[in-house]
């Protein structure tokens, strides 16, 4: 979805369409009026041959992605007449003009949402969900804003628009992406989760919500009810008219996910990526075991060496912002075969990790005492490239030395009695949004696919929220309501194997040979972005250590220029 509110706006609502349209290729709509434009880019899912948008009654327009998956209870309790094959984004307008604004609080789901509201001085409302699983970017600009589902859609979005302060690859190094509000870009921003924007008379106020769903009912016993309210909501995630399938990486979340999911007939595939080759991470034997044990059919995606050029630019292609994620490549190549086999909806395991303290980072700092040393190494993993990397790969006028110091003060801002609070606290709502969920969503959206995330749910991320530390993690424990619910379903050897996270293991494939070493090499040759901020000696320097002795911390550090480098070049963007 895209628009723009604003009197001469000099939008180009076509330029923006044909930019969202891998993401909406079923049926492409503008609608306008005085100063304003709405352009809509439709995956059909529900209602597929009657979901139409822009939707429109009295004095309202307005403009849906994602999923509403209460929409059918919120049509009954509040009297909302829905067509013959009624589809989830019926509601919305009915309940704007019922409550106002503050609507959304009613809504369980993954969605951005925008209502243009013309009955008075026209104003223009922009939502995400309360995890911002489905981003919104807008761009205020004089008296006129716009928004997108990506930023290359902004209708208002120019070359001027383009470019970035030179400490931002500092910061992404430090990050892995850019986390929060501001975007890569001085002049885009980002809903935050559980958030809204209106704009009206060209001012813009951002208001916060907390989805009803979140909250629990007095009494109710947060422990006990996780393992229903979790099977619940993987009901939920299946509400669809199209054929839908499930990732499975053969860890505890994906599997828990696909075990669950398989008790429905329409959940018949499940999708598993790796690479060619022999790797030591390759945990696709788990993953065959529990396909075979919840009786969906494999599916092995296999990512070749001779394909990583081509795709590694594609992909960037289709990133807003750049992400050092390792595992990127591997995740953009798995939605296109899910899109080319014909599903529309994949199930995901992504945000447990994150809201019920999964990673051993985690886990460190709750069992730590909290000291410098316990911050230091906890900040240190959050990197993609780590701080003694940084100091020598970028130059000294591009660095901000202030990082770690700016980060603890943050961190000891946010909500929690404990330390181990305060860091879910940043996991789920500063990192999860930025660094994972939308990039899932623009990888899948890339090839039509819409990723679905159970763990998400207002209904199930609130255990996390109201548990006690010892109920989550600590002493042993990761995690433990999620392994408490997959103990009597999952097979043993899901249920007692070593965390490990999901990996690219590229510090072996950057070797003479291997065709993205090919295309590393090339790139340092030429490093059109990143010349003015980095040091390109210390970075073939890094290559060749590398080489000698490959190593995690070398590997991940080099993918995160390479494709800050190539995102960049692919997005015409220059360091100011």
């Amino acid at each position: 979805m895209f628009g723009v509110l604003g009197a001469g706006n000099g939008c180009s609502p076509l330029s923006a369409m044909h930019r969202l349209v891998p993401g909406g290729p079923d049926e492409q709509n503008l609608r306008w009026g005085n100063g304003w434009v709405l352009g809509h880019t439709r995956l059909a899912i529900n209602g597929v041959l009657n979901g139409s948008q822009p939707y429109t009654s009295p004095g309202l327009h307005g403009l849906f992605v994602g999923e509403i998956y209460n929409y059918k209870e919120l049509a009954s309790r509040f009297g909302i007449s829905l067509s013959t094959s009624g589809t989830d984004g019926e509601v919305i307008l009915p309940l704007f003009a019922k409550f106002g604004p503050d609507f959304v609080r009613h809504l369980e789901g993954m969605f951005s949402i925008a209502i243009m509201d013309v009955r008075d001085v026209t104003s223009l409302y922009l939502y995400t969900d309360s995890c911002a699983i489905k981003p919104v970017y807008y761009l205020p600009k004089h008296d006129t804003l716009g928004f997108a589902s990506e930023i290359e859609g902004l209708p208002n979005f120019e070359d001027d628009d383009r470019e970035i302060h030179a400490n931002a690859f500092d910061r992404y190094g430090a990050y892995r992406a850019m986390l929060g509000r501001q975007t890569i870009f001085p002049s885009v921003k980002v809903l935050e989760p559980g958030t809204y924007l209106t704009f009206r008379n060209g001012k813009t106020e951002i208001i916060e919500y907390t989805p009803n769903a979140a909250l629990f009912a007095e009494g109710a016993d947060t422990v006990r009810d996780f393992e229903h309210d979790f099977g619940e909501g993987v009901k939920k995630t299946l509400m669809t008219d199209v054929p839908v399938c499930t990732t499975l990486s053969g860890g505890l979340d994906s599997s828990l996910v696909a075990t669950l999911a398989s008790n429905d007939p329409r959940m018949t595939h499940a999708y598993n990526v790796w690479y060619q080759g022999n790797w030591k991470e390759d945990e696709t034997a788990y993953a065959r075991e529990v396909a075979a044990a919840s009786g969906l059919e494999y599916q092995q995606v296999t990512v070749r060496h001779d394909r990583f050029p081509d795709q590694i630019q594609a992909m960037c292609r289709s990133l807003s912002q750049p992400n050092a994620a390792a595992h990127c490549l591997s995740t953009f190549e798995l939605y296109e075969a899910i899109g080319k086999a014909g599903f529309k909806v994949a199930l995901v395991g992504e945000g447990a990790d994150d809201f019920f303290g999964g990673y051993d980072r985690m886990y460190d700092i709750a069992v730590s005492n909290g000291d410098d040393d316990a911050i230091n190494a906890y900040v240190s993993d959050l990197a993609a490239i780590k701080p003694d990397l940084r100091k020598n790969l970028v130059s000294d006028d591009a660095q901000n030395a202030r990082l770690g110091e700016e980060f603890t003060d943050f961190l000891n801002s946010l909500p929690g009695d404990s330390l181990i609070q305060k860091v879910l606290h940043f996991e789920a709502r500063h990192r999860l949004p930025y660094y994972i969920l939308h990039r899932v969503d623009a990888l899948s959206m890339a090839h039509s696919v819409e990723a679905r995330v159970p763990f998400c749910l207002p209904t199930v991320y609130r255990h996390a929220l109201f548990a006690q530390d010892k109920d989550l993690i600590g002493a042993g424990r990761r995690k433990a309501p999620i392994y408490r619910a997959g103990s009597s379903v999952l097979p043993a050897s899901v249920i007692n194997r070593p965390k490990q996270p999901f990996l690219l293991p590229i510090a072996g494939m950057f070797q003479p040979g291997y065709p993205v070493y090919d295309l590393l090499m090339d790139t340092i040759a030429t490093p059109s972005v990143t010349a003015p901020i980095v040091n390109v000696a210390a970075l073939r320097e890094m290559v060749e250590r590398n080489q000698q002795s490959p190593s995690n911390k070398l590997g991940n550090a080099i993918w995160a220029w390479l494709i800050f480098e190539l995102w960049g070049q692919e997005h015409n963007v220059r360091i100011g």
